[in-house]
């Protein structure tokens, strides 16, 4: 009898295997070109307008990708909703009814300069003004403000180990306001010790983690000169064409994305940040102004040149805001055990429409958004119950400032059972015409090893053709939605096959993706998924 159990146990365990690498087998023949690119075709089409967050075309994406996951029967996991009939619908008997959505809704703020801005240099009983968009243009606001205070000058305004450089060591900003200089050390002179350092360590310092230094650090506002160009030509209203890039001489700058910045509620107020030409500069530093190719020269052997300056400055800068609903888009797979839960993620926002052209946002991030859908349809159609619960998610705000997969990360209730997140940002293209056609980067969670073996593993027995450029990261907080969950601790990994000379320009179409990587990476990632979904106990490895 105890033989008989035996038997009866080990023959469940391997038909319960047989039926699992069956429904894997069943599910991964469901990912291929066509089903791939007709989704595509539409999701980048011009009649979603770019899918810029807030906007008709980007709501129109929305429902067309929710009514994907209702077809392929997954259940919705975003916010529960009720049924109010009104009066003439409770007369054909209808109901009170709660149900749930596959929208997470979420509101953002708007912000842009208004065309009001002040600011005046108080020094002993003087007091001069300077003129918006002739001496200096707001870069950068989230809120309206008026500012009195200190003027400290802080070089390049950089606090970076890597590099060993800290413009701050030797001032007290809090409560003042910094003024600095764009660009890093070594601009414009590229034999320089400080050029040197920066290129063999190869190190990008951003104009945000510059703003970072300063807010940490209590200022109070940013004042911003560029050595390297008189931005003053920028505001020039009279020039005959004053507006001059690669595609497009004009005499107004188009409107453009870029113009305005949407946060959450619950976000900091950023410092305003306000480009500055060289003569507002110079009647800033007075006496001092000599200290500016003082600065630009020292910084070039790797010194720092930051002291106080004279006076005060009266700031008075406005914004305009309005409010904006976003939504993330949430479906789920229950797995046997609910209290174990990974997210498999893409960001749906583009850039929008403006002037004419649309950025349609064929690999950013149509190819991410395609690679979610195609695996849930895919995990469907095998039939088979993962171990875990998936939960595939579209966020909503990525090109805003990761705002979706941040609000996401902030009201789920269940982030507590998130073991793993998978992420896709741009996996349709190649990096240049004359790079290799199946390179792909993969970064992950440096502390989680069994991600790059699971899919080394799979690339090799599944004849996938993919030259993986696998990346581990001991914090992976960088570079797209990822950032939140890798915040948390949660272990993380993401595929993304590199930028191109279509990266956010309206030149980003269908007909330039690599259909064949594109579909050997959603079968890596169904794979991948599939076997932590089903063997959680690899996520500790």
């Amino acid at each position: 009898m105890k033989h008989l159990l035996t038997v009866v146990l080990a023959s469940t365990f391997y038909l319960s295997l047989f039926a699992q690498e069956g429904g894997k087998e069943k599910g991964l023949k469901t990912i291929n070109q066509t089903v791939i690119q007709a989704q595509l075709e539409f999701l980048a089409s011009d009649w979603m307008e770019g899918r810029e967050a807030g906007t008709a075309g980007n709501y129109l994406a929305g429902d067309y990708l929710s009514s994907l996951f209702k077809l392929y029967t997954l259940e919705p996991n975003g916010d529960e909703q009720t049924f109010n009939p009104n009066r003439y619908q409770k007369l054909l008997e209808l109901k009170d009814e709660k149900s749930t959505s596959y929208f997470q809704e979420f509101s953002v703020i708007e912000v842009q300069p208004s065309e009001r801005q002040g600011i005046s240099l108080v020094r002993g009983t003087g007091k001069v003004g300077f003129q918006y968009k002739t001496d200096f243009d707001v870069s950068f606001v989230s809120q309206s403000r008026l500012i009195k205070a200190p003027l400290v000058f802080v070089g390049y305004g950089i606090d970076n180990k890597g590099l060993g450089w800290n413009d701050f060591s030797d001032v007290d900003v809090k409560g003042k306001i910094v003024v600095r200089l764009a660009g890093l050390p070594g601009d414009g002179a590229p034999d320089s010790k400080a050029a040197r350092l920066i290129a063999d360590k190869s190190i990008k310092i951003s104009s945000k983690e510059k703003n970072t230094a300063a807010f940490d650090k209590g200022a109070m506002a940013i004042l911003e000169y560029d050595p390297l160009k008189n931005v003053q030509n920028n505001w020039k209203a009279n020039s005959a064409f004053r507006y001059n890039e690669a595609m497009l001489e004009s005499d107004t700058k188009p409107e453009s994305f870029y113009d305005k910045k949407l946060r959450l509620p619950g976000d900091k107020h950023a410092l305003p940040v306000i480009s500055i030409s060289k003569q507002m500069l110079e009647e800033i530093l007075g006496e001092k102004a000599p200290m500016l190719g003082e600065t630009v020269a020292k910084a070039n052997k790797l010194k720092s040149n930051s002291q106080p300056i004279d006076g005060e400055l009266e700031i008075d800068v406005n914004a305009q805001t309005k409010v904006l609903g976003l939504r993330n888009i949430l479906a789920r797979i229950e797995g046997e055990n609910p209290n174990k839960i990974m997210i498999v993620g893409a960001h749906y926002d583009h850039l929008g429409k403006y002037n004419g052209q649309i950025w349609n946002g064929a690999d950013d991030n149509g190819s991410g958004v395609v690679a979610v859908t195609t695996i849930a349809k895919a995990f469907i159609e095998s039939g088979v119950k993962p171990k875990c619960t998936i939960i595939f998610a579209l966020w909503d705000g990525e090109e805003r400032g990761l705002l979706g997969s941040r609000y996401f990360v902030h009201a789920f209730d269940e982030m507590d059972k998130v073991m793993l997140y998978l992420n896709f940002d741009m996996v349709g293209r190649n990096g240049s015409p004359d790079a290799p056609g199946n390179k792909v980067a993969m970064i992950y969670t440096k502390a989680t090893s069994s991600l790059k073996g699971t899919s080394t593993k799979h690339i090799e027995a599944f004849g996938l053709n993919l030259d993986v450029n696998f990346s581990a990261v001991e914090n992976p907080v960088g570079g797209s939605d990822n950032s939140g969950f890798a915040k948390r601790d949660i272990p993380i990994f993401w595929f993304h096959t590199g930028g191109h000379t279509d990266y956010h320009q309206a030149s980003d179409h269908v007909e330039l993706i690599n259909w064949q990587k594109l579909e050997d990476i959603i079968k890596l990632s169904y794979l991948d998924m599939w076997e932590f979904a089903n063997k959680p106990e690899l996520i500790k490895e």
